[in-house]
C-alpha cells in the first residue's frame, strides 16, 4: 500500500522554489540550431528505440546501467517530471514501492522497494535514495540521488536532459546498484541496462504524454 507523505508548508516552498529553479535554468532554453549536427540525436533518430549498455561514469569503478532516448517535450517538461519524486513508482514498472519520506533542507529522500533479478533468483531490494537539488550541466540539468540506507553496499542514480530543439529533448539515466549479496557481474549489468532503460522510457512517456519512441523532429 502506498502511504501519503504530507509536506509542511516550508517543505512546499522549498519544493516549488526547486522546481522553479529548474525550469529557469538559462540553458533549458536554448538548443542546438542543426539538433541534426549532433551525433547522438542521429543515432537515437536511427534506432528509433531507448539504446541501453553498461558503462563506467566519472572514473567509478562501479557498473552503470546506461540508457538513453529522445523526448517529444520540451525540456522543461522533462525536467518537471524529473523532480517529481512523489510520482517516482509511476516511471518505473518495477518499483513495488517509491515514496518520499524525507526533506532535509533542498535534498529528497525517496524509499524504494525494488525486485532485482539475478540469473534465477528474485531479490527485492530496499534502499532510501536521497537526491539533490538539479545543477546546470552544458545545455541542460542534471539530477543525481545516491543510496543512504538499505541492502546496497552502494547506490547512484543520474538523470540527464538537455533540449534538442523547442519541441524535443535528450533524455539519459545512469543507475549503478551495487547488492550485498555475490552475484556475476554479468546478471548485474543486465539488471542494470534493463533498469535504466525502464526509468528512461517511464520518464519517456510521462513528459510526452504517450508511449513510444520519438523516430523525427
Amino acid at each position: 500500500m502506498r502511504l501519503p507523505f504530507f509536506f509542511s508548508s516550508a517543505s512546499r516552498c522549498r519544493r516549488a522554489l526547486l522546481v522553479a529553479a529548474v525550469l529557469a535554468l538559462p540553458a533549458l532554453a536554448h538548443a542546438d540550431a542543426d539538433p541534426t549536427s549532433d551525433p547522438q540525436v542521429v543515432r537515437l533518430l536511427d534506432a528509433k528505440k531507448t539504446l541501453k549498455w553498461n558503462q563506467s561514469v566519472n572514473n567509478s569503478k562501479d557498473r552503470y546501467g546506461h540508457a538513453e532516448a529522445l523526448v517529444d517535450a520540451p525540456a522543461d517538461v522533462v525536467a518537471k517530471k524529473a523532480v517529481d519524486f512523489g510520482h517516482y513508482k509511476d516511471l518505473h514498472r518495477k518499483f513495488s514501492t517509491a515514496r518520499v519520506v524525507a526533506k532535509e533542507g533542498d535534498n529528497t529522500d525517496v524509499y524504494m522497494r525494488y525486485p532485482v533479478q539475478i540469473g534465477p533468483m528474485t531479490f527485492e531490494l530496499h534502499e532510501v535514495m536521497r537526491f539533490a537539488p538539479a545543477r546546470p550541466a552544458g545545455t541542460g540539468f542534471v539530477v543525481e540521488g545516491r543510496a543512504v540506507k538499505g541492502d546496497l553496499k552502494s547506490g547512484h542514480t543520474i538523470i540527464r536532459v538537455k533540449p534538442v530543439d523547442a519541441k524535443h529533448s535528450l533524455l539519459e539515466v545512469d543507475i549503478s546498484l551495487v547488492p550485498t549479496l555475490p552475484a556475476p557481474q554479468s546478471f548485474i549489468d543486465e539488471e542494470l541496462r534493463d533498469g535504466a532503460q525502464d526509468f528512461v522510457n517511464g520518464l519517456k512517456d510521462k513528459s510526452q504524454g504517450w508511449v513510444g519512441p520519438v523516430t523525427s523532429l
